[in-house]
């Protein structure tokens, strides 16, 4: 290669560098200049966060249409993981905090200490407060003051620059956090429902509280909070429990639950789906973007079978009982309790439930403590979870049981001296003398003589088997739940006991007495089994489920037969004549004669009894049966603790369901003279 090659090769090279790095230059130049601004920006974009968004739950209402739970807008303060500096989340949440207690708001917090000096517990020793310690590792003896200093041990709070109180602040909150798993997927509610005042001072203090912000959500409001709050039930954050449970199903720490009634149980469906936005941030906390990733989906609603109207008045008839009872009758003055059941005797549906003592659902979400505080236990639904023994009307399936095997039929004569002879050891006796009386006869005058006879003949084993075909010991299937009771029988008798089962204790099973325990709801549900002759329905409270604005009905409940027991020999009709003959006894007291059934256009067919509550000379009042007798519409079980005269409220619940014309016999004062009204 020649001298002059190599010379311009090198030439060419050296032009190639110098234009090569010309080019560079106005590119880093343009990138500095021209273009440093926007890539400045762009290095500053670093807290991307996910922001879930809560659905609207959906409403309740009553069978006409009124609405009994809704839902109303609410300011609520979160704290978000991606936007909270973790050297300074501390101090932001103390700012919070102390502007959330000079606006007079409440947040989450669940340290059992007080807020202030000087600190002590708020709960008594307990598992609560050991289960507080360990979390926060510290001795079972620990005083309120080696709990405020591991909490700030535990989230690293600086003691030289803040006050105890501000500690046991921010040690506080920093617990709810870690209850509640506040992480990037999770952020925290501090406060639920703020005031517009908190919502503008939170805004105007912006980037001071980075990670701090505020959301309007849906809150559950209970337009009707005295009726039927049993049924309707509450919602509540959820526990740790319950989210372990479900997080795969997509909750998060962040939602509220259905805790008891139709909420929990209509849960998945008044639920709703969860939204998501998509929010960018700069450095400053500035806002760059806010998009909407996936929709919120609002719940569906749920119609119930029970109008509210009626289940009010139902709510006053058996309170107006109670107080007839503890004030002017002569007899169960020291009724404290009790609940009716109504359903509709052709499909099962619950047409009311009432239970007493009950409660305000108001109260109950406000201050839940008070309600707790309440004699008699006003949460315990008595229709669904409270039992007892059935009495005497039981007797009508011991009657049916009877007739259907053929043991007995319409003619079959009992012997009734007052006293059951045909053991020599075990010799009960019975509450009369009913000579020669028939089945129909002996329902009437609840004869306990013929029917220890014909449960010896039956045994226990059919007993159990037949009484079982009407509900009893079953789960019947109600959407909100409910006690199975029990039905006596060797085995329970053996467990209980741990004796052997022996014939005297058939005589009294078959009388509804033993062990056999019963709901409200169970009594209800063998009084539709008698009035559709065998035919068991499943009772159900929810009538249809529509979409949020029920402007679309998504599906409806179709009553569901769960047995029918094969009506042989007449049986049915043979039990409802002697039922019939129960409601035209004329031997009650004087003051019955003013009402009694007289006027009504048809038959009424029940059965009362009179079991016994545990302790000696306590007794309970029950009743059950239905009504037109010919062609049943509603069916009802009734129950009164340590009460009388159950009975007395059979007319009441015909005029509330079928006439809409009860009214009470009251005084010039108010006070009730007669829990029915005067004829």
């Amino acid at each position: 290669m020649s001298r002059v090659t190599v010379v311009i090769r090198s030439i060419i090279l050296v032009l190639l560098i110098i234009a090569f790095l010309f080019l560079c230059t106005v590119r880093l130049i343009s990138l500095q200049i021209v273009e440093g601004e926007q890539y400045l920006s762009q290095t500053e974009i670093s807290y991307t966060a996910t922001q879930e968004m809560i659905a609207t739950r959906g409403q309740i209402f009553d069978s006409t249409g009124l609405n009994m739970t809704s839902n109303r807008a609410v300011y609520k303060v979160i704290v978000q993981k991606a936007f909270l500096p973790s050297d300074k989340q501390n101090d932001i949440l103390l700012k919070t905090v102390e502007m959330l207690s000079m606006n007079g708001e409440k947040w989450n917090d669940s340290v059992p200490i007080t807020y202030t000096e000087p600190f002590e517990f708020t709960i008594p020793d307990g598992d609560e407060l050991l289960s507080f310690k360990k979390r926060i590792i510290v001795n079972p003896d620990a005083t309120v003051e080696n709990c405020i200093s591991a909490l700030a041990k535990k989230y690293n709070i600086n003691t030289e620059s803040l006050t105890t109180g501000q500690i046991r602040l921010v040690g506080g909150v920093r617990y709810e956090m870690e209850k509640k798993d506040f992480s990037y997927e999770n952020r925290f509610t501090l406060a639920d429902d703020v005031s517009v005042d908190t919502v503008i001072m939170i805004k105007e203090l912006g980037i001071k509280l980075s990670g701090v912000d505020v959301v309007e959500e849906s809150a559950r409001e209970y337009v009707i909070t005295s009726i039927a709050p049993h049924v309707l039930g509450s919602v509540g954050y959820i526990s740790p429990e319950e989210y372990e449970a479900l997080k795969s199903d997509g909750y998060s720490y962040n939602d509220t639950i259905g805790k008891y009634g139709i909420e929990r149980a209509m849960e998945s469906v008044l639920r709703g789906t969860n939204g998501e936005r998509t929010i960018i941030r700069d450095s400053k906390g500035v806002a760059l973007s806010d998009t909407i990733t996936k929709e919120v989906v609002a719940g569906n609603s749920v119609r119930l079978t029970i109008n509210a109207r009626e289940q009010n008045t139902l709510q006053e008839i058996l309170a107006n009982q109670i107080n007839w009872l503890n004030n002017t009758a002569d007899r169960g003055q020291e009724c404290d309790a009790g609940a009716v059941v109504v359903l509709n005797a052709k499909t099962g549906a619950v047409l009311g439930m009432a239970t007493y003592p009950t409660y305000d659902l108001k109260q109950s979400v406000e201050d839940y403590a008070s309600v707790l505080a309440i004699p008699g236990s006003p949460m315990l639904n008595r229709c669904t979870n409270g039992v007892y023994r059935p009495g005497s009307a039981f007797k009508t399936i011991t009657a049916a049981d009877g007739l259907i095997n053929g043991l007995i039929d319409r003619n079959t004569r009992g012997t009734c001296t007052g006293r059951y002879t045909f053991y020599s050891d075990y010799q009960p006796k019975c509450t009369g003398y009913h000579y020669g009386y028939d089945v129909v006869n002996c329902l009437k005058w609840s004869c306990n003589i013929f029917f220890y006879d014909l449960g010896r003949r039956l045994g226990i084993d059919e007993l159990y088997d037949f009484a079982t075909r009407f509900g009893y010991g079953t789960d019947l299937g109600l959407e909100i739940g409910g006690l199975t009771g029990q039905m006596s029988n060797p085995a329970l008798y053996e467990k209980l006991r741990g004796e052997q089962w022996d014939s005297g204790n058939t005589l009294q099973a078959a009388i509804g007495q033993m062990d056999t325990l019963v709901t409200p709801l169970h009594l209800a549900v063998q009084a539709v089994t008698l009035a559709n002759n065998g035919v068991r329905y499943k009772p159900y409270v929810v009538d249809s489920v529509w979409d949020y604005d029920m402007k679309e009905m998504l599906y409806k409940t179709e009553p569901q037969v769960v047995d029918v027991i094969e009506d042989k020999n007449n049986a049915f009709e043979i039990v409802r004549e002697g039922m019939i003959a129960v409601s035209t006894l004329v031997n009650w007291p004087t003051s019955s004669a003013l009402w009694h059934f007289d006027g009504l256009p048809y038959s009424v067919a029940i059965k009362t009894g009179t079991p016994e509550a545990g302790a000696d000379g306590v007794y309970n009042s029950t009743v059950m049966g239905y009504y037109p007798a010919e062609d049943p519409q509603i069916a009802f079980g009734i129950v009164l603790e340590k009460g009388e005269y159950s009975r007395y409220m059979v007319r009441n619940v015909i005029d509330c369901y079928i006439y809409h014309d009860y009214e009470p016999d009251m005084d010039e004062n108010g006070v009730i003279l007669t829990p029915w009204k005067r004829k």
